[in-house]
C-alpha cells in the first residue's frame, strides 16, 4: 500500500504515517517536496496522509479545496501533538536571525511578536529551517518541532499553547463509509444561488435533528464573488446513523450536497 505524505522524513505528516503505519504494516510511505504535490500523488499512489486542521492556525484551505473538487473521500483521522522549540548554538546567544517554516511561525506567534531587532527568513518545511541552522553562523536561530532537535544544541519551548495538535486525515479514491461506535461525517452543503436566511436554513436542519456541528467554515465557489459553499462536520453514534441519513436526504431536497467522509472518532 502506497502512501503519499508531506516529506522529508522526520515532518509532522511522517510522524503520522508512522503513527498509521502501526495498525497498517504494509505501508510504504513516499515523501512530497509541497501540499500541492502530495495531493496530485493521489492519482498513482493509493492513499494520502495530509493535515486538515491545527489547535491554533485552524483548517488548511488548500486541503478544505481539494477535498471540495476532487472525487476524494476521508476515511480515517490522526491527531498528533505540536510543539516547536527556539534552538541555538552558543550559551551566550546574540540572535540576529531566525530560521522557520511558515506554518510554524504561526504557531508561535507570541514569541515572535516578543523578539525584537531579528530578522525571519521562511522556509518550507521545518526539517529545511533545521537543515539551514547546521549550515549557519553562531548568530542565527530555528524554531523545529521538539521532537527533532539535536541533543547538543540549546532550546526552548516557545509554542504558544501546550495543547496544540494537528489533525491529519487519511484521504482515498474509494468511497467507504465506516459508522463506527463514535463515527465523524464531513460533508460539503452547495447552494443553488445566494438569497436571505440561506445558513440559517442549512443550520435549522441540524438543529431540527438534535445534531451539534464540530465545525462549519465557508469556502469561495469560485466563479461568482459571494457565493460559498459550506464544509460542515458533525459526530454521532452508531444507533443514530438512521438519523443522520435522514437529515442528509432532507438537506439533498434544497441543496446539492457531497459526503466526504463517514469515519470513525479519533
Amino acid at each position: 500500500m502506497k502512501i503519499g505524505v508531506l516529506g522529508p522524513k522526520g515532518t509532522f505528516s511522517d510522524v503520522a504515517f508512522s503513527k498509521y503505519k502501526l495498525l497498517n504494516p504494509n505501508a510504504e510511505v513516499f515523501y512530497y517536496q509541497t501540499l500541492e504535490e502530495t495531493t496530485a500523488s493521489l492519482k498513482h499512489l493509493d492513499k494520502i496522509i495530509v493535515p486538515l486542521e491545527n489547535t491554533l492556525e485552524g483548517y488548511v484551505q488548500q486541503i478544505l479545496d481539494f477535498l471540495i473538487n476532487h472525487d476524494v473521500y476521508i476515511e480515517q483521522e490522526l491527531f498528533i501533538y505540536v510543539q516547536f522549540a527556539l534552538i541555538w548554538k552558543t550559551s551566550t546567544p546574540d540572535i540576529k536571525n531566525i530560521f522557520v517554516q511558515f506554518a510554524a511561525k504561526g504557531q508561535c506567534q507570541k514569541y515572535i511578536e516578543s523578539i525584537k531587532d531579528i530578522d525571519l527568513t521562511l522556509t518550507s518545511s521545518n526539517m529545511q529551517s533545521l537543515q539551514r541552522f547546521n549550515e549557519s553562523s553562531d548568530n542565527d536561530a530555528a524554531i523545529v518541532p521538539t521532537h527533532i532537535i539535536p541533543i547538543d544544541y540549546h532550546h526552548k519551548n516557545i509554542t504558544d499553547s501546550l495543547q496544540n495538535y494537528t489533525r491529519f486525515i487519511v484521504i482515498n479514491k474509494t468511497k467507504k463509509f465506516d459508522t463506527a461506535i463514535d463515527f465523524k461525517v464531513s460533508l460539503v452543503v452547495i447552494p443553488h444561488g445566494d438569497r436571505p436566511g440561506l445558513l440559517y436554513d442549512i443550520l435549522s436542519i441540524f438543529k431540527s435533528q438534535n445534531i451539534n456541528l464540530t465545525s462549519i467554515m465557508s469556502r469561495p465557489q469560485k466563479n461568482i464573488i459571494g457565493q460559498y459553499n459550506f464544509f460542515i462536520e458533525f459526530i454521532s453514534k452508531s444507533q443514530n446513523y438512521q438519523v443522520v441519513e435522514s437529515m442528509l436526504n432532507i438537506i439533498k431536497q434544497n441543496f446539492t450536497i457531497k459526503i466526504l467522509g463517514i469515519y470513525p472518532q479519533a
